[in-house]
């Protein structure tokens, strides 16, 4: 009887699962910053710790890792989830067991309900494909980093250059895009060393910390948007 319980509740996560990788994925542009979620990551062994963390919880909660930058006080994500609230859940666990690593280690008392600073979701894939330029170029424009790959807590060197990259997912919107016949990812480059333009960039990174929700269509992004779309068209 026992064995027959076991087989039905197996084949009903089966199921769920099934369900779950079914399931049409959203893509949002995240934010978590020292300011408002107490997220501080100024060195090698609490980045470290932050990153682990987030991958280990990717899988738990359906989301897909497309790119990040952890930075001295912030962290950006770009990611795929069935919908905001696993997002929700897996920025507080994270935020939890990285504050609890963070207070015993430095002696602190850091306590906070904010586990986000920004949660965006992405409609339109020149949208995202901006908003993986910004990700990728961050350390690079903060001064956190002197060139592009030279920095170990960015998704840009398995993204740019395929080395291993901590369970990395290529979006949707970069489905057309394959390496060359040497297997040379140098487009991809091409388009993330390409600089923003200024203004864009700034109406951008302020609509995604603003907006719960951002169609390109609504944004005067058109420099921007029209060099993704350029690249991958």
């Amino acid at each position: 009887m026992a064995s027959r319980v076991n087989l039905k509740f197996a084949s009903r996560s089966g199921s769920v699962a099934s369900v779950r990788r079914g399931m049409p994925q959203t893509t949002f542009f995240v934010e978590v910053n020292a300011a408002c979620c107490k997220v501080e990551l100024f060195d090698d062994s609490c980045r470290r710790f932050y990153r682990a963390r987030v991958l280990d919880a990717l899988q738990r909660h359906s989301i897909q890792l497309h790119a990040y930058a952890l930075l001295s006080n912030h962290a950006q994500f770009l990611l795929s989830a069935p919908s905001r609230w696993p997002v929700e859940r897996l920025l507080g666990q994270v935020q939890q067991a990285y504050l609890r690593y963070f207070n015993q280690r430095f002696r602190r008392r850091h306590r906070c309900v904010h586990a986000r600073s920004a949660l965006c979701e992405l409609r339109g894939k020149e949208l995202v494909r901006a908003c993986y330029r910004a990700i990728e170029r961050r350390p690079l424009e903060l001064g956190e980093s002197r060139w592009l790959g030279d920095s170990e807590w960015s998704s840009y060197p398995a993204n740019a250059f395929g080395q291993p990259g901590g369970r990395l997912v290529r979006h949707e919107c970069l489905r057309g895009f394959a390496p060359d016949e040497r297997g040379s990812l140098a487009r991809y480059r091409e388009f993330i060393a390409e600089r923003e333009d200024p203004l864009c960039a700034k109406m951008l990174d302020a609509a995604l910390h603003e907006r719960e929700a951002l169609d390109e269509n609504e944004l005067m992004l058109s420099p921007l948007l029209h060099s993704a779309k350029t690249y991958y068209s």
